[in-house]
């Protein structure tokens, strides 16, 4: 919401909020974890890491982005069309409405000659 919507009134803000409580937060569920057994914590760690790879799991296979990134590489059928065509590129000039400067073009002779001439 703070991105989507950033000009939206947001009238109540958590005291202390952008240190202390987060702080405070920390330092009880650390001190939670120091009256707990061996392999209470072990049993801990390995149940958070379970859910950690099914809740980014989740996330990645049905996230927006990449369902439009999907949709995007499958209507590209190849490669060929990502080249322009003539068709294209005779549209693209019919309603480009600037006129080439054609006086300062040399030709391939030309280049070919000032190229040996310089090596």
């Amino acid at each position: 919401m703070r991105r989507t919507h950033a000009d939206v009134p947001r009238p109540f803000q958590v005291p202390c909020g952008s240190w202390f409580l987060p702080t405070l937060g920390s330092l009880l569920c650390i001190l939670l974890m120091a009256g707990v057994t061996k392999a209470t914590g072990i049993r801990y760690l390995v149940l958070t890491g379970i859910g950690q790879v099914v809740y980014f799991s989740y996330g990645f296979w049905y996230s927006k982005r990449r369902k439009q990134g999907r949709d995007r590489r499958s209507s590209l059928k190849s490669t060929q069309d990502l080249l322009p065509t003539v068709e294209a590129i005779a549209l693209e000039h019919m309603y480009d409405k600037s006129e080439p400067d054609l006086t300062n073009e040399a030709t391939e002779n030309e280049v070919e000659d000032e190229f040996i001439v310089r090596f």
